[in-house]
């Protein structure tokens, strides 16, 4: 045993338990800081334009078949958004979405009318045929009319049947005409420029096949916006356009709220001075679109689900804004803790190891509970992560069994490393192979590896079983974790997480298999009186 281990083992779990509390506190505490970004004119507001679905209630959405949108709801969501802008651009007129141009018209406020163009040829003439009716209906309300929203994009008509739609629709609306899509597919289509009035493009710096940075997203939105202006002879209408506040990062491409007002602030401010014309994406959090594009999908609203303001125009703003329930989480688990130490009489020393192991408990249970609500899309994925979070905090109790010198449980910790391997494999695998839509789950596993790391140091002596079922098993789940880490990280260059993900499973791969040796080895007289008396 080297002289580091032996000064190691003799520091008590409460010193390790202070610092890394220490350091847990400091993180939050940091998020919720205030930072200074650029403020944007005053006379740059209300936004031009923003999109508008009303699909962010709990069961709502618009692949639900029979999905009907009350009229009130309508009037009480443009209410909100009279606050923020004049304008809203939707995307169909079915499931109730036709009384939208009546419920503006009573607020004042303008509509971009869309038509849903899909695969059906039925469905696509019927909403063309509302769609137009209420564009002549509502004429003073309704600005545009956008026929098909990146149709090309997802291959479900041709040029020549867009052609078709768009000339019908010119032929029986006097609203200017226009169809949306990302930017790059209207240079491989221009011919659709002789068919409308005005030009709507898509520009999407987190959705771009080579993502872009937030330092370098508005210039690159200024940067295509010259481009196009150097192909297309009609005026341009940014139809899409913003920042996502959470969710998985891409490439240099960071999901945030800070990053998401940087954007918007950075965009407004620019659109300004260059006087283009926009629409932002958009109005409300869309919970359901998370099961299509992931986390990230749910969280481009600017306003949050029970809309309110996910970010101001001016002053400064912090990442999060959760105030003292953090902390209080963490003192009410951590004052649990320590009245059953008193109830079961156990030291001083003893008492400290439970306040300090309950309040990061509930310091980072609340962390972890806020992204499992976050992360989840569906039955399926909130069982395995919040599966996940209750294996991390089982085997914390685990090690906090041992820091008391108490009897180890072993069979169950055995089953729990290799429950938490397995983990590591099926995430980084999954990661690997469809991860574009998937998120890093480091909150989730950071407290159980950091405990189980303050087991293994507490050890004066290297153990004395020979390598078992369960050393073996978890080393070679964790090797291919490690692996496919190792892949995503290489493929995806500048996305930080990936790499502080690789790093988890490396070290994982270090502490795990080495605990499984360990696992069930009582403490000798020495080892379990370190356990519980501070240096």
């Amino acid at each position: 045993m080297t002289i580091l281990q032996r000064l190691l083992s003799k520091i008590s779990p409460i010193v390790w338990l202070t610092l890394f509390l220490m350091g847990s506190v400091y993180y939050v505490w940091r998020l919720q800081q205030p930072q200074a970004l650029l403020e944007v004119d005053a006379d740059a507001l209300p936004l031009q334009c923003i999109s508008y679905s009303p699909y962010y209630k709990p069961g709502m959405s618009p692949l639900v078949k029979d999905m009907f949108v009350d009229p009130l709801q309508i009037e009480q969501d443009l209410q909100a958004l009279s606050k923020v802008t004049r304008c809203v651009r939707t995307y169909s007129v079915g499931q109730g979405m036709d009384y939208v141009p009546k419920a503006a018209q009573k607020l004042g406020m303008k509509v971009i009318l869309g038509a849903w163009i899909g695969w059906l040829e039925d469905l696509n003439q019927a909403e063309l045929k509302l769609a137009v009716q209420q564009a002549n209906q509502y004429p003073e309300t309704v600005r545009g009319m956008v026929v098909g929203n990146e149709v090309l994009l997802r291959g479900e008509q041709s040029e020549p049947k867009m052609h078709g739609y768009l000339q019908w629709v010119k032929a029986n609306t006097k609203v200017p005409v226009t169809y949306a899509d990302v930017w790059e597919f209207w240079l491989k289509h221009p011919t659709l420029e002789q068919e409308v009035d005005f030009v709507t493009v898509h520009i999407l710096p987190y959705w771009e096949d080579k993502p872009v940075a937030i330092e370098q997203a508005v210039a690159h939105t200024a940067s295509v916006m010259g481009h196009l202006g150097t192909v297309f002879k009609k005026p341009i209408l940014i139809g899409e356009t913003g920042w996502p506040s959470q969710g998985r990062q891409r490439f240099w491409a960071k999901p945030s709220a800070i990053n998401q007002a940087k954007y918007m602030r950075g965009f407004l401010q620019v659109a300004k001075q260059s006087q283009w014309q926009y629409n932002v994406i958009e109005a409300v959090d869309q919970p359901w679109k998370r099961e299509l594009e992931g986390t990230v999908g749910g969280y481009w609203g600017v306003l949050d689900t029970d809309l309110n303001q996910k970010f101001s125009l001016q002053g400064a703003m912090a990442e999060r804004a959760d105030g003292l329930k953090p902390y209080l989480a963490g003192l009410v688990i951590g004052i649990v803790c320590l009245a059953y130490g008193y109830y079961r009489r156990r030291s001083a020393s003893q008492l400290a190891v439970l306040a300090l192991s309950g309040m990061l408990l509930g310091l980072h249970g609340y962390l972890q509970l806020d992204y499992v609500h976050m992360a989840a899309r569906n039955g399926l994925e909130l069982s395995m992560l919040a599966g996940l979070a209750v294996l991390g905090w089982g085997l914390l109790g685990l090690q906090v069994r041992q820091w008391l010198g108490m009897t180890p449980n072993a069979c169950l910790e055995q089953v729990a490393l290799r429950l938490l391997a397995l983990a590591f494999l099926l995430t980084s695998a999954a990661l690997a192979v469809n991860g574009r839509y998937l998120d890093f789950p480091i909150i989730l596993v950071c407290l159980p590896m950091v405990a189980i790391t303050i087991s293994l140091l507490m050890r004066r002596t290297t153990p004395l079983q020979t390598a078992n079922t369960t050393f073996w098993l978890v080393a070679a789940l964790l090797v291919m974790a490690a692996n496919c880490a190792v892949a995503v990280a290489i493929m995806e260059p500048g996305n930080t997480m990936a790499w502080w993900w690789t790093g988890m499973c490396g070290a994982a791969l270090l502490v795990l298999p080495i605990r499984s040796l360990h696992v069930g080895m009582p403490l000798t007289s020495s080892q379990a009186d370190s356990a519980y008396h501070s240096v």
